[in-house]
């Protein structure tokens, strides 16, 4: 509750986070103070445990058995450490063949591959579009009023134009009327329920893709971050890697090297 986002006047949609999407409880530098205080209590409990993020570890998938491969570590001489990803078809001797595969080298081929193919600007303006048309899905209740409010615009311009050819009597100004305070009452109830349901314009998810971009990548929690926004499943293989988007149909098939002495399959090296 202490790190909800809403606080600070950020508004949350999903993986997005908009500033300014909603009134602001509190300034950013008592929020930024309990955050750190958080922070502080939450490694003071696990300081001596050195976690290692493995963060494809829900997405990697052993093209061969269909087990996951989960993130591990090792010594090797001289007390070298190394990570890794292992199929736990392996681990468990259930017969599958896979390698293992060095922690580093498959994320980066991950990472490298989402950056290039998730901002290309036709696709950023496809999510944006795909975005609104689930929200749009999701919020049945403002699209049903626009419509009312459309139709009401139109009566209006109806009469006016007949009061224009002179057709006036006290019949079609008391119409008049109601149709005028009936356009502001539901206008005004199409801004409370789109504050209500905290609607998000294409606009600000463009914005959003964009800063998602320049993502400070030598952060893991950004690597996260872009994983889990964009990555659905990685299949992999001793010769090839194939990535699902979440926003994008089909899937991105990239090639390994063959060769067993090549960095990707190596296993036996430093991290």
């Amino acid at each position: 509750m202490l790190s909800n986002v809403k606080y600070k006047g950020q508004y949350k949609y999903r993986d997005i986070i908009i500033d300014g999407g909603v009134p602001r409880i509190v300034s950013d530098a008592l929020f930024n103070k309990v955050q750190e205080r958080l922070k502080k209590n939450k490694y003071s409990r696990s300081r001596f445990k050195a976690k290692i993020e493995y963060f494809l570890s829900t997405k990697l998938i052993c093209g061969y058995c269909g087990e996951f491969m989960i993130g591990e570590s090792g010594t090797i001489r001289q007390k070298i450490k190394y990570n890794y990803y292992k199929c736990t078809g392996v681990k468990r001797h259930k017969g599958c063949h896979k390698k293992t595969v060095r922690k580093a080298d498959i994320e980066e081929i991950v990472l490298t591959d989402v950056m290039d193919k998730m901002f290309k600007e036709d696709l950023i303006n496809d999510i944006a579009d795909s975005v609104m048309r689930l929200q749009e899905k999701e919020n049945t209740t403002i699209p049903l009023m626009q419509k009312q409010l459309a139709e009401i615009h139109q009566s209006i311009n109806n009469l006016v134009k007949a009061m224009e050819m002179g057709i006036v009597s006290r019949e079609t100004k008391q119409r008049f009327e109601e149709l005028e305070a009936q356009r502001t009452e539901l206008e005004t109830d199409i801004i409370k329920q789109e504050i209500q349901e905290e609607i998000i314009t294409r606009e600000q998810v463009v914005e959003w893709l964009k800063e998602m971009k320049r993502l400070d990548l030598s952060l893991d929690d950004n690597k996260r971050k872009l994983v889990d926004t964009f990555v659905n499943s990685v299949y992999l293989y001793d010769d090839k890697v194939v990535i699902i988007f979440n926003c994008r149909e089909g899937a991105s098939t990239l090639a390994l090297p063959l060769d067993d002495t090549s960095a990707c399959m190596r296993i036996g090296e430093p991290y």
